[in-house]
């Protein structure tokens, strides 16, 4: 089988790429034959084992009593429209609400919200998410760390998955 390399940069830089055939997702990653000479197999080596940071996310999600998540694998379908109308809807029956917004390549919800160009507190308890004039809904979002409003981030894999975990874990 021959593997070729991807595209897609990895945590590890332009140099490290995805390969076809790869085995990162696996127990073998790091350690099955292709990975030989792969200059992502440091990385891979490092992944597994118990996570450090599970315990604080622990905390963090066993404080937020209900959790709706909306989701969908198709971009431009509403799913931050749903969220901040479903929101608001519970923020009128005195709901305590919060919406974390994890589109990365597009996220709308500082503008929808009213929050757009706040800038997050970044605490010693970690990241404040800012108070929306709509009901007093909390929001945290991507679009809420970056510098300029259209500018989009556009992260994959290993970055893509730290920064869920940073905003589950510190927010």
């Amino acid at each position: 089988q021959k593997v070729l390399p991807s595209m897609e940069p990895s945590e590890e830089g332009e140099g490290a790429a995805s390969a076809v055939g790869c085995p990162s997702e696996t127990a073998m990653a790091g350690r099955a034959d292709v990975c030989q000479g792969c200059p992502g197999r440091e990385l891979c080596l490092r992944q597994g084992g118990p996570d450090p940071d599970q315990k604080f996310i622990d905390v963090r999600m066993k404080a937020i009593k209900r959790k709706i998540i909306v989701l969908s694998g198709k971009g431009g379908v509403g799913k931050s429209s749903l969220a901040v109308c479903l929101g608001m809807a519970l923020a009128e029956l005195s709901a305590k609400v919060g919406i974390a917004d994890l589109d990365i390549c597009g996220p709308s919800v500082p503008k929808l919200m009213a929050v757009e160009g706040m800038g997050v507190v970044n605490s010693q308890y970690g990241w404040t998410p800012l108070n929306s004039p709509h009901g007093g809904i909390k929001v945290m979002s991507v679009g809420s760390l970056m510098q300029e409003a259209d500018s989009a981030v556009v992260w994959r894999g290993p970055r893509k998955t730290a920064l869920i975990k940073r905003f589950v874990k510190d927010t």
